[in-house]
């Protein structure tokens, strides 16, 4: 009786260890090669309940990656948002990523590094962790306004 109530107690230590919510940043410093990185970004990332697959082009430059969405359900606003701030952790945690789009049923959103990086005023991949991101985003579109702002600028 002793050793089982000693396996309980482990297991429920073990089992409040385990972190629920993915993290993202642990692939930073991937390249767009590595698809097990990449999966798992797409898998942490917001829009990850309607993921589905991903592409990577690395025969040839510029390097980037498709990321397949189904339709998510929401409003335009805010899944141009989403679409912004998961470009701009790609382009943080995958360094030679040059291009990434998103594609929608509805639509696709491409990105590039140097424009991202020339409206967000920053080289992203001096970034360290998803609060400095999430910062960097808030302040930018209280300077700039709605997420439709940087495919006006861009």
């Amino acid at each position: 009786m002793k050793r089982f109530c000693l396996l309980l107690v482990l297991v429920i230590s073990l089992a409040g260890c385990t972190n629920p919510e993915p993290n993202a940043f642990e692939y930073k410093g991937s390249k767009v090669g590595d698809h097990t990185a990449v999966i798992a970004i797409a898998s942490s990332l917001p829009l990850r309940k309607c993921y589905r697959s991903v592409e990577l082009q690395t025969k040839k430059r510029p390097y980037g990656l498709t990321v397949r969405y189904e339709d998510p359900g929401m409003e335009r606003a805010e899944q141009e948002r989403l679409a912004i701030q998961n470009a701009a952790t790609y382009f943080i945690l995958i360094l030679n990523a040059e291009i990434v789009r998103f594609a929608f049923p509805n639509r696709t959103y491409a990105f590039s590094r140097p424009e991202m990086e020339a409206w967000f005023g920053t080289d992203l991949s001096a970034i360290r962790h998803d609060g400095e991101l999430q910062q960097m985003m808030n302040d930018h579109f209280e300077k700039t306004g709605p997420p439709d702002s940087y495919f006006r600028q861009v």
